[in-house]
């Protein structure tokens, strides 16, 4: 399958942190894109509200929160789980930073330059009976970037890239 409708049935969930206009503007540039199957969601506070990321079971998950500096980070959930002694969970972190690496380009090419230190941490307590977090391979990624003309348009194709490898 080539060109656009190979992205039809990838699920991509965008995150949005803090109700940010640039979220907004991804979902519909992916929408755009022929993503047909996107979904937006609000930034998780509750118990319900990560069941409700995980019930979606996207191939694809981005956080986005507007911010001065542009960092792309891995999510980091580990712990130990409680249910047997020394039972520790980790996500597995392969496919994120394979999705991060194609940030680079498509971030500079707009003259933003990200970071991808550190890893934003989901606390295991929030999702430990949500088992999708820790087992789900899919790429999860947290990403901050200042409102700026075509940050949208570069995470569509960042994606893309993701998607085309």
């Amino acid at each position: 399958m080539t060109g656009n409708a190979f992205y039809g049935n990838k699920k991509v969930a965008i995150v949005n942190a803090g109700n940010n206009q640039t979220a907004k503007d991804i979902v519909e540039a992916l929408k755009a894109e022929n993503f047909k199957n996107v979904i937006s969601l609000e930034a998780p506070s509750s118990y319900a509200a990560y069941y409700g990321i995980s019930e979606e079971k996207p191939m694809y998950t981005l956080f986005v929160e507007e911010a001065a500096q542009c960092k792309v980070k891995l999510t980091k959930v580990q712990g130990l789980l409680g249910d047997r002694v020394g039972h520790e969970v980790t996500r597995d972190y392969e496919e994120s930073r394979k999705a991060q690496s194609f940030y680079k380009h498509h971030l500079k090419m707009i003259g933003i330059d990200p970071s991808f230190l550190g890893a934003v941490e989901i606390p295991l307590e929030e999702v430990k009976d949500i088992p999708w977090f820790y087992q789900d391979k899919s790429p999860m990624l947290h990403l901050f970037v200042p409102k700026a003309e075509g940050v949208a348009q570069a995470v569509v194709e960042a994606i893309k890239d993701y998607f085309k490898r």
